[in-house]
């Protein structure tokens, strides 16, 4: 369980970050730059392999008798 929940507070932080970026990349046309889509890519990947993470510890703890 641990592990668990240090994969969602890094997930949070990622997102925090990753809307601090947007709000202080934005310019006076309000586009967003290569650098912020590349980091939201990055914590789009982040969740997912956080999600297939979790799902695989569930599953594994499911099949532990007791």
């Amino acid at each position: 369980m641990p592990l668990q929940i240090q994969i969602m507070t890094a997930f949070l932080v990622l997102r925090d970050r990753m809307a601090d970026a947007v709000r202080t990349v934005r310019d006076d046309r309000g586009e967003l730059t290569g650098s912020v889509i590349f980091l939201a890519a990055l914590a789009a990947a982040a969740a997912i392999v956080a999600a297939a993470i979790i799902v695989k510890l569930n599953s594994n703890a499911a099949k532990v008798p007791g």
